[in-house]
C-alpha cells in the first residue's frame, strides 16, 4: 500500500516523520505503492484525499480539518486513531483510541536519543509561525534554544530529546517531548491554534492540559492568522466540548469578509515593519513572556501510560503487516 501523508507547501518535521517511521517498522507494507490501498499515518488527516486509493487503512491519525463524509466513497478500517474526540466524531468504539503514532519514533534506530536532564529550554514555534521575525531575538534574550520545526525530522527530535524542557506552539513537538520522557508547556501566539486536535491528543494520555498565550515578537502572525480575543498571559483550558465545537466551525463555510479598509491596512503593516514595531511587539516582550511560561509546572505523561499505548500500537501494526503479508501469499 502506499503512504497517505499531508505534505504541506514548506516542510514540516510532525508531517514529514511519516516517512521514516512506518516504512521502518513495517516495511512489508510499502512493497507496493501501485496498489489501491493507503496507509493514513500521523497527523490531522482523517478526510484527506486519498487520491487514487479506495482503500484506506487508518493509524493513529486525528479528525479536524476535513468534514467527516469526505472518505463516503471509501473502504476504510479505522485499526487506531489519535484520541477520544476523533473516535467520538467517527462514533468508533472506545478500543479503536490510541494515541498519535509518533509515540513509536524512539522505537527507530536512527532516532534512538539520550535524554539529557540538563540539556537547554527549548522553543518550538508552529511551522508558520517561526517564518515571521524575531523569534531568535526572542529565543536568545530568554537564554533558550530556538528550533525550527521545518528542519528535518532526525534534527528537529534530536533536539528535542536532548532538552530538559519544551516550549512549543507545534503540537508535534509535544508529542516527541512526551515520547522521550521530557516535560513540556505549551503556548500559542494567534488563531492558528487548533484546540481540538490539542485537546484530541493530550486526553489520550489523560493529561488535563492548559494553554497559554504568548505575544508574538513581531505581530505579523497575528495579520497573517488573527489575535484571539483573550488577552496574552491568558491561561486556555483544553475543553472537550470547546474543541468539538471548533471542529463544527472549522469545517463549516465561512461567512466573514474583511473589509476593504482593514485589509489594505494589514497589507501597509505587512510591507512596512518600521510601523509594525509601533504595535508594541518586541523580541524582549516574548523572551519574558517564555521565561514566564519556563516557571510553570510543566506536563509529562506518566511513564506506564506510555509503554502501554506503545506496546499496543506496535502490537497492532505488528498485525496488520501479518495480516497484508498473508494477502500477499493468497
Amino acid at each position: 500500500m502506499r503512504l497517505l501523508c499531508y505534505k504541506p507547501a514548506v516542510a514540516n518535521f510532525g508531517d514529514d516523520l511519516n516517512a521514516h517511521l512506518w516504512p521502518h517498522l513495517a516495511p512489508g507494507l510499502f512493497a507496493r505503492s501501485e496498489c489501491d490501498e493507503a496507509f493514513v499515518g500521523i497527523g490531522t488527516i482523517v478526510g484527506l484525499d486519498p487520491g487514487p486509493s479506495r482503500r484506506l487503512h487508518v493509524f493513529s491519525s486525528g479528525a479536524g480539518y476535513a468534514r467527516l463524509d469526505a472518505w463516503a466513497g471509501c473502504e476504510v478500517r479505522y485499526h487506531c486513531v489519535r484520541g477520544p474526540l476523533t473516535g467520538q466524531l467517527l462514533g468508533l468504539p472506545a478500543d479503536r483510541v490510541l494515541t498519535d503514532g509518533a509515540i513509536l519514533t524512539p522505537l527507530l534506530p536512527a532516532f534512538d536519543f539520550a535524554s539529557s536532564p540538563a540539556g537547554p529550554t527549548v522553543v518550538v514555534p508552529h511551522f508558520e509561525t517561526v517564518a515571521f521575525p524575531g523569534w531568535t531575538d526572542a529565543t536568545q534574550l530568554a537564554g533558550f534554544e530556538l528550533l525550527d520545526p521545518r528542519d528535518a525530522p532526525q534534527n528537529v527530535i534530536a533536539q528535542i530529546a536532548r532538552a530538559s524542557l519544551v516550549l512549543t506552539e507545534s503540537l508535534h513537538g509535544a508529542i516527541l517531548a512526551d515520547a522521550y520522557g521530557v516535560p513540556w508547556q505549551p503556548f500559542t501566539v494567534s488563531r492558528n491554534f487548533s484546540t481540538a486536535k490539542w485537546c484530541d491528543w493530550t486526553l489520550s494520555l489523560g493529561l488535563s492540559v492548559e494553554i497559554t498565550l504568548v505575544p508574538p515578537p513581531d505581530p505579523m502572525p497575528l495579520l497573517r492568522f488573527g489575535k484571539r480575543v483573550e488577552p496574552f498571559g491568558a491561561i486556555l483550558p483544553l475543553d472537550p466540548d470547546a474543541a468539538l465545537d471548533e471542529f463544527s466551525k472549522r469545517i463549516a463555510p465561512s461567512p466573514f469578509t474583511e473589509s476593504g479598509l482593514k485589509a489594505a491596512t494589514k497589507h501597509l503593516l505587512e510591507r512596512t515593519p518600521a510601523a509594525r514595531r509601533l504595535l508594541g511587539y518586541s523580541p524582549a516582550r516574548t523572551a519574558s513572556a517564555l521565561t514566564a511560561l519556563s516557571r510553570r509546572d510543566p506536563y509529562l505523561s506518566s511513564p506506564a501510560i506510555r509503554q502501554s499505548l506503545r506496546d499496543e500500537m506496535q502490537a497492532r501494526l505488528d498485525h496488520l503487516a501479518r495480516e497484508d503479508a498473508g494477502v500477499l501469499a493468497c
